[in-house]
């Protein structure tokens, strides 16, 4: 019997040699939100180091990159389910910068095409506008935390709410803010690259309204949140934070061990519910395809580069999933970069 034929991308891999490819970091990180007033930079002080280390020629952060907010922005009423994503994930982003378009004249598709077309946001309050304005906010407080006090009263003049709401945003406990802004300031990076996605947000809505039941009432729901995998990470945690450190924690959080635990607890009981959460899942596997898609678009713009991806730890095994296909992508282990032991 004939062997198949290997597949394009298994074809087009051998083009490339290895030490040319295109390296992607995809690391799992927690949510700070998680610390409330428990965050403190020393925290980071050493994962910063090895990150740093690895010197990415471009940060990719779970935020909704400027189309997305956008489309959100326009779409916003269509169902009770846009309403609320928009509402969630967008309503602070489509404030900023409706103001920075105010204060611009500019509108956003404009403030788009003038950020791409430099490829790094203008010197100045300028560039912080109009980054703002094309809703590429990590870009834009990536810009604003780099201006001097005199710098910032520079013209054109942002308004003193706008700047006032740019000082909150930029002091949240968040890992856009307390780890992936660092580090591109360190590296002297002029962008963060929002990559996010959401599922089909027509289909989502009537799947879990069909759902909900079920979760609330199959005792393997409640026992997928109480995994042993879960119970460690909070053990971690806690570890961490009475010594100082989180390097221990994103050793763990992308471990192979976590990747494969946390994917059968948090997914596989949806394989398990029945149809309502096959199509679950599989809503989930298209956000992770849509997120790999805007990270494969990103490398076009740095071929033979490096790229670290920084995203909560449910995606990463996906992501790396659908990312190892690519025909000139070479993915980073973890530890190679984060280290082993304690």
């Amino acid at each position: 019997m004939a062997s198949a034929a290997p597949g394009p991308l298994a074809v087009l891999r051998k083009q490339t040699p290895p030490a040319r490819r295109t390296q992607v970091l995809v690391l799992a990180t927690f949510h700070y939100r998680e610390l409330k007033d428990g965050f403190r930079p020393a925290l980071v002080g050493r994962l910063l180091d090895r990150l740093a280390a690895f010197r990415p020629d471009a940060i990719a952060v779970e935020a909704l990159p400027g189309d997305a907010v956008r489309a959100l922005g326009q779409e916003m009423d269509a169902t009770p389910v846009h309403r609320e994503v928009a509402e969630g994930f967008a309503a602070a982003t489509l404030e900023l910068g409706r103001e920075a378009q105010k204060a611009l004249a500019m509108d956003p598709l404009e403030a788009a095409r003038q950020l791409e077309a430099g490829g790094r946001p203008e010197p100045g309050t300028r560039g912080v506008l109009v980054a703002l304005a094309a809703y590429e906010w990590p870009t834009a407080l990536l810009a604003w935390s780099r201006l001097s006090p005199e710098a910032r009263d520079g013209m054109p003049r942002i308004p003193k709410d706008l700047a006032v709401r740019l000082d909150a945003r930029l002091a949240k406990v968040n890992e856009i803010q307390d780890l992936a802004l660092p580090l591109a300031s360190r590296l002297g990076l002029a962008r963060l690259e929002g990559v996010d996605a959401f599922e089909d947000l027509w289909a989502i809505g009537p799947v879990m309204e069909t759902l909900a039941p079920v979760v609330r009432s199959d005792p393997r729901f409640a026992a997928a949140r109480q995994a042993p995998v879960y119970r460690r990470s909070r053990a971690e945690l806690a570890s961490a934070l009475r010594r100082g450190d989180l390097l221990p924690v994103y050793r763990f959080l992308n471990s192979a061990r976590y990747a494969s635990e946390d994917a059968a607890a948090q997914w596989g009981v949806f394989l398990r519910a029945g149809l309502a959460g096959r199509r679950r899942e599989a809503l989930w596997e298209e956000r992770n395809l849509k997120i790999a898609a805007r990270i494969r678009a990103l490398s076009a713009r740095h071929p033979g580069g490096r790229i670290l991806v920084l995203y909560g730890a449910a995606h990463r095994p996906f992501l790396e999933a659908f990312l190892s296909h690519c025909s000139d992508l070479a993915l980073v282990r973890p530890e190679t970069v984060l280290g082993t032991g304690r």
